[in-house]
């Protein structure tokens, strides 16, 4: 025996062979067919080329040095990927084996085959003519886990995926009906339950005349490849998402973009920068920015490409003209490095947001603000003086009255002094309001210097100035905290609140109650009264200005408190509310957070 290579050169031979040309083995080894020892006009490169080309075996008998030999060329399996081989057997026809010693010599040819068979990592089997297996190696039974008594013809379709079966039955009995090679892929059980998948093949084994003597077959674990494979599939699956999803994001995205390669060539822009150029998408696509837009300055390629050097992303505005209306706008933009995994810069990219609109916006939001202070200072001055010159009358209606009272108070019926005690009371009702307008015009504008203030003190000096008449009294049931906040409009908080329930107890053992609690943002103040209490109903009007539950002949009051109160603690970032029930007293909270916002 003989194996020949691919290009039909002598790879390996037995001493038989060598003996039967006439030869020395070493000197066999590299050579072709047409090289050897043959009679003139051999067959064997035919044979060869035929058993290489059909896959099946073929011979003929031939004399050479005087001895008929009988030459048979047969295709070899090939492992993956390797390249097909032939073998090649010389048998003397003349000379004649015992019976015994061919027996023996079929033997020890078969053990060494299978001792092959046995000791590679592979599915091997073989099978008759008739499909009926005759022998499965060992791996087969340790991949699958059956035992060798399970090993009956249908045993290879128990452990094949139901979901392949049909079409490995289907093109195995093909080959059997026609003989031609049979290859598939499918998936076979293993002995732990998973499914492996495998690459089937199965060859037909042929005598001289080409009959079919039996099959061999292997079967290979490709899992891993197609593991692989499938990996693959996923991430170029994923890849194609997420480039889809970035190309959807460029398109759509309200602001200007682009991407330059290392020459700075536009190889990207999406339509909103096209259309601030004034070009197409297309027209882009391959220039740089100098060749389209050589009069710009400063050129934004120049940034560009100190931005390309130094890999620093830079954000700066411009102001021009626009190329695709000739309006004067003002532009955002931001241009980056695009960088490979490994820091090599591939060019840069630019993101630019029209920001026209916005300045604009701004430039008249700062024109209306500073309208707003002239108008603000306009309002002080004109509520100072219209306080002073409405006040200065009332002195002289309320001196005029006392006058008027002492000069005729011998004379004075009952009735008259009480129109002068009602004339006197809205005198100062008027001056209360006045002073009320005031406070409220200056309570969500003017802004004191904030300070460390002591609640509990501040209190002690609030209760001193009211002064309540006993038995009305003013409680403070917690220990108060220390803010950091203005002084001024926070005592007029308290101010407000509690002389409020003092006014409106309307009874002469009135009781306040101060307290407050911490919050998750700062602190919340309650001003509780014994007092009758406010329907469900008021409780929103009257935080509103100039709002009363009761006329002021009966309790005198402007209705401006409350609202005081409420524009000073908002404009401080708290809010304010009430609980209180007809009967039942009221109870006014408001929160102070710990940080208030600036003006």
């Amino acid at each position: 025996m003989a194996i020949f290579d691919a290009s039909g050169r002598l790879t390996e031979c037995s001493a038989e062979f060598a003996q039967l040309l006439g030869e020395n083995p070493q000197k066999l080894l590299g050579r072709a067919y047409e090289e050897l020892p043959l009679s003139s006009g051999s067959p064997a490169p035919a044979l060869i080329r035929q058993a290489r080309e059909t896959g099946r075996a073929a011979s003929q008998n031939l004399v050479v040095r005087d001895t008929l030999l009988r030459v048979s060329a047969q295709p070899l399996l090939a492992r993956e990927g390797g390249a097909p081989q032939v073998a090649v057997t010389l048998l003397a026809l003349a000379q004649e084996q015992a019976p015994r010693e061919r027996m023996q010599q079929l033997e020890t040819d078969l053990a060494r085959f299978r001792s092959l068979f046995e000791n590679l990592p592979l599915i091997f089997w073989t099978v008759q003519q008739d499909g009926t297996p005759d022998y499965i190696n060992w791996f087969w039974f340790a991949f699958t886990g059956l035992s060798p008594g399970q090993a009956d013809g249908e045993a290879w379709k128990k452990v094949t995926h139901p979901e392949d079966l049909p079409e490995f039955v289907r093109r195995w009995g093909h080959s059997l009906a026609t003989g031609e090679p049979c290859e598939l892929e499918c998936r076979f059980r293993r002995h732990d339950g998973a499914w492996i998948w495998h690459r089937v093949r199965a060859f037909p084994l042929r005598d001289a005349e080409g009959r079919i003597l039996s099959w061999i077959g292997c079967s290979t674990d490709i899992q891993e490849s197609r593991n692989a494979v499938e990996r693959a599939e996923e991430e170029r699956r994923k890849a194609e998402q997420v480039r889809a999803a970035l190309d959807t994001f460029f398109d759509a995205v309200p602001a200007g973009m682009a991407l330059f390669d290392e020459n700075l060539r536009y190889t990207r822009i999406n339509r909103p920068l096209a259309e601030m150029n004034g070009l197409s998408v297309e027209a882009h696509i391959g220039h740089t920015p100098r060749e389209l837009f050589p009069n710009l300055s400063p050129h934004p390629e120049d940034l560009f490409r100190q931005v390309l050097t130094t890999g620093e992303t830079v954000t700066f505005e411009s102001t021009g003209n626009s190329q695709a209306s000739g309006e004067e706008g003002t532009w955002l933009a931001c241009t980056a490095p695009v960088c490979a995994p490994d820091g090599h810069r591939l060019g840069v990219v630019i993101v630019i947001l029209d920001i026209s609109h916005r300045k604009r916006a701004e430039a008249e939001r700062d024109r209306l603000i500073a309208a707003l202070e002239r108008s603000n200072k306009e309002l002080d001055q004109f509520a100072y003086v219209a306080s002073h010159d409405l006040k200065a009358p009332l002195r002289g209606i309320t001196n005029l009255a006392q006058w008027i009272g002492d000069d005729l108070k011998d004379i004075m019926p009952d009735e008259t002094r009480g129109q002068m005690r009602l004339l006197t009371g809205r005198v100062h009702r008027m001056e209360a309001l006045i002073n009320g307008i005031l406070d409220y015009s200056r309570a969500g504008r003017v802004r004191d210097k904030p300070e460390s203030v002591d609640v509990g003190a501040l209190l002690n000096e609030t209760i001193e100035l009211l002064s309540p008449a006993p038995p009305a009294s003013i409680q403070v049931e917690t220990r108060m905290p220390v803010l950091h906040c203005e002084r001024v409009p926070f005592q007029q908080i308290f101010l407000n609140l509690i002389s409020n329930a003092l006014k409106h107890a309307m009874r002469p053992d009135a009781l306040v109650r101060v307290r407050c609690s911490e919050t998750a943002n700062g602190w919340e103040f309650a001003v509780a009264d014994n007092g009758p209490g406010i329907a469900p109903e008021y409780h929103e009007r009257i935080w509103g200005i100039f709002q009363t539950l009761r006329a002021r002949d009966q309790v005198e009051g402007t209705g401006i408190g409350l609202s005081v109160v409420k524009k000073i603690v908002e404009a401080r970032g708290g809010s304010v509310r009430v609980e209180s029930a007809e009967g039942q007293g009221a109870t006014f909270f408001f929160t102070w957070p710990t940080s208030t916002p600036k003006k």
